[in-house]
């Protein structure tokens, strides 16, 4: 089984195949301008599978700005039909972890997890079924079975958006960036990895 990405055209259909490691391929550079003002990034692409299959799609680390991925209401939307409602999925902070208990620094911009989500953690899948939020910046995540093996703190978990495909047939998927004003200089946009599993 193969996955390839495509990048989407400004009408918001399928373009020219993304290549890996190709610096710029989703997002261009940061300008020192969007760096001082701030700015919202969306980029749309398009992923295709050799086999029927159901993606798992999450970021398996942290962007140095915050990042996610998602889902739009329609195929055919471009970032004007966008309306900020759209549930994100992403990467957070592990703080601490027991068998029961995850607790992760909450994102500062979106709920990256929700009850009935499902969450990578140590490489395996977990469902979510309970997330407290500890009112001080962090989340307690439990779910239906015992995390094993337990990660470090300081280590990366992501919730994941899972996305149905049809041997050769294209299904789109957002990312955001979003750039605080006044963000240190980086010297390349460096962005999280898109983490997909079946």
């Amino acid at each position: 089984m193969a996955y390839t990405f495509y990048k989407a055209k400004v009408d918001g259909t399928i373009d020219t195949q993304i290549v890996s490691d190709e610096i710029g391929a989703l997002f261009s550079t940061l300008t020192s301008q969007e760096r001082i003002a701030g700015n919202t990034e969306f980029a749309k692409m398009w992923i295709m599978s050799d086999i029927d299959v159901t993606a798992f799609i999450g970021l398996n680390s942290p962007s140095p700005y915050s990042s996610n991925v998602f889902l739009s209401a329609s195929d055919a939307d471009v970032v004007g039909d966008l309306t900020g409602s759209e549930i994100r999925y992403g990467a957070l902070e592990v703080v601490s972890c027991t068998a029961t208990d995850l607790i992760v620094t909450k994102n500062a911009d979106y709920d990256l997890v929700r009850n009935g989500d499902t969450m990578v953690v140590s490489a395996k899948a977990y469902d979510v079924d309970s997330l407290v939020d500890n009112g001080d910046g962090t989340l307690t995540i439990g779910a239906a079975n015992d995390f094993s093996p337990l990660p470090s703190a300081g280590a990366w978990v992501t919730s994941i958006v899972k996305v149905t495909l049809v041997t050769a047939t294209a299904k789109p998927i957002w990312r955001e960036e979003k750039i605080a004003p006044g963000s240190a200089y980086i010297s390349q946009y460096a962005t999280a990895d898109i983490l997909i599993a079946d």
